[in-house]
């Protein structure tokens, strides 16, 4: 089976190093001829963009996609994104080609959204395509790419992966908090929500897309019906071989009969049920950061939108990833660090805690409201997040565990104990 390219290895059995792909091509070395042709994406670019490829002057691999600089001739430099996997591979085995084009299209559209958000610098998209899937039969690798998803941007100027420690906290706070701050155009919403929702999710809403509480009840029962169905259908993931049991199909029905009390009421004062727009992966990895004339580091561009999302501002994700951790906060809206390295020092410790605790101060400086609107949903948020971090398997015992929690705090809310 296949659903992305390897890593090509040279003729004296290196690891290729990304370098000198555009003098490969044209001496007929292509490190990738074997399953993909680089000319046909050079000249696709230059067509697009009427511009002229001069040099490519390094390539690399995320999980998903090959990244290329490209340099042009009397223009500006570009970075092309093209999917590792071809939908028209034979024994093709990744995400569907359907999903992968919602996908792509939901991303392009966040990228127009955002082209004139000054404090949200997001990449400037200057070509994309969907994937296609040839038609017939697949016996040999594709001859073009339609099957790959293509995306190039102008490049701005910095790498990723650059960590500064509190000089970027202040900026990853600041841009973090323009982006809860932003409200994304209501047909904009009611277009994606659904579908960039995490599996498992209804096939519709039988209400329309709105700011308020009675949408996102209707969306929680939505959520927890469709992925817990009746005693003995599947759930999960196909691949899990597991049914709906006794103990999943009680925490079902604490979890539906607690939602009215988890889901705190519409507040003047808070915009709790606003919608807003999710980076879904918000990080250094995804960010273009520079050296100003002053040598501090500076962010220029926030890209992958892959798993973005939209949500109410009471499941807002705070969540960034630096340097070797996640700053999160609590669920009573605290600084707090998650995946941490191996054996870390006492003296790693406290350095993270420094950061996240700075990172969350200067986030609630630039948007007050974030904290409140956090404490208020703490319910709301453990569950969804715990619904979102479920990865299959163990149903019976995943969510007998989280209608435990349901019971408990149902008891808690009803003798008026808000802790």
């Amino acid at each position: 089976m296949y659903w992305r390219d390897e890593w090509p290895v040279m003729e004296d059995g290196s690891q290729y190093d990304g370098k000198e792909l555009l003098r490969l091509v044209r001496g007929g070395k292509s490190p990738f001829a074997k399953v993909w042709n680089v000319e046909n994406l050079i000249q696709e670019i230059e067509e697009k963009l009427v511009t002229q490829v001069t040099e490519i002057l390094i390539i690399n691999k995320g999980s998903n996609n090959y990244g290329f600089h490209l340099k042009t001739f009397n223009g500006p430099d570009l970075v092309a994104r093209l999917a590792r996997g071809d939908v028209s591979m034979p024994d093709f085995d990744g995400f569907p080609v359907e999903e992968q084009a919602a996908e792509a299209k939901f991303e392009a559209a966040v990228y127009e959204l955002l082209r004139s958000e000054a404090n949200i610098q997001t990449s400037r998209l200057l070509y994309y395509r969907m994937p296609r899937r040839n038609p017939g039969p697949r016996f040999a690798t594709p001859q073009d790419l339609t099957g790959r998803r293509l995306f190039v941007f102008e490049r701005a100027e910095g790498v990723n992966n650059v960590w500064e420690e509190l000089n970027l906290d202040n900026q990853l706070a600041g841009m973090r908090a323009a982006l809860f701050k932003y409200n994304p155009p209501l047909v904009f919403s009611t277009e994606f929500l659904h579908k960039r929702l995490f599996k498992f999710k209804p096939e519709s809403f039988s209400v329309p897309v709105a700011p308020t509480r009675e949408f996102w009840l209707h969306v929680f029962e939505s959520k927890i019906k469709a992925t817990i169905r009746n005693e003995g259908d599947m759930i999960g993931w196909e691949s899990d071989n597991e049914v709906v049991g006794p103990v999943a199909l009680m925490a079902k029905q604490s979890l539906l009969r607690a939602l009215p009390h988890l889901l705190p009421p519409e507040d003047a004062q808070l915009s709790l049920y606003r919608l807003v727009l999710e980076h879904g992966d918000f990080g250094i990895h995804n960010t273009s950061i520079t050296i100003n004339t002053t040598g501090e580091p500076l962010i220029t561009s926030l890209y992958d939108w892959e798993t973005g999302s939209i949500a109410p501002a009471l499941l807002s994700d705070p969540l960034v990833a630096v340097g070797p951790v996640d700053l999160v906060v609590e669920e009573v809206g605290g600084p707090s660090v998650t995946r941490l390295p191996e054996s870390p020092t006492a003296d790693d410790l406290e350095q993270y805690a420094t950061w996240a605790r700075h990172y969350i101060k200067i986030l609630y400086e630039n948007a007050p409201e974030y904290e409140s609107v956090i404490k208020a949903g703490k319910d709301a948020r453990h569950l969804w997040f715990t619904l979102r971090d479920w990865r299959g398997g163990n149903a019976e015992e995943f969510f007998g565990t989280l209608g435990a929690w349901t019971e408990k705090r149902l008891k808690e809310i009803m003798h008026g104990d808000s802790a």
